[in-house]
């Protein structure tokens, strides 16, 4: 684990500043967000296509920043959706990937980047997992559907309220017919 912290911290140092986007993030990273993909849709070869999203529609949604949104195909079959955004923890925001599938489900939750001296315990995956299978922002309220985890008290609510608006925001881009 002491490992990996060290590694996300030459990587933040290095690369501090970027924007989520797919095809731009360091090896390790993109290597992750690969892994990811090909686990929650058994596909081996997926394209990203960049969906447009405006700066008035992600406005209405506070508690995420930068947000990306991809359609993921595979064959020129869509199979989802990933979306990058940042939160903001304490002090720093930090860069997460959600994946859906095309009805809005929450497939996947991935942190990419996180920059704070405290709180990481929410890179967890078992913690994470907890939002596999949500929908429209329902059932994400902290401490009553998403459990709280010890030494992230500002981080853990920060996550739940941005995968709640990144769910609320793609259920509305769908609805819209803007993906």
């Amino acid at each position: 684990m002491n490992r990996l912290i060290q590694i996300l911290l030459i990587t933040l140092v290095v690369f501090s500043g970027f924007e989520a986007r797919a095809q731009k993030y360091p090896k390790p990273i993109q290597k992750r967000i690969d892994k990811a993909i090909k686990q929650a849709f058994a596909a081996e070869e997926v394209s990203f296509s960049k969906s447009e999203v405006s700066a008035d529609q992600i406005v209405q949604f506070p508690d995420i920043e930068k947000v990306s949104v991809y359609q993921l195909k595979s064959n020129d079959s869509l199979l989802g959706y990933a979306t990058f955004a940042s939160s903001k923890g304490k002090n720093d925001l930090f860069d997460y990937l959600v994946l859906f599938d095309e009805e809005m489900i929450i497939k996947k939750v991935v942190i990419l980047v996180y920059r704070s001296s405290y709180g990481g315990e929410i890179m967890a995956k078992y913690w994470l997992k907890q939002f596999e299978g949500k929908y429209k922002g329902e059932q994400m309220v902290f401490e009553k559907d998403i459990d709280s985890i010890s030494g992230a008290t500002i981080s853990a609510p920060a996550i739940t309220k941005g995968i709640k608006s990144l769910s609320l925001l793609m259920v509305q881009l769908k609805e819209a017919e803007n993906l």
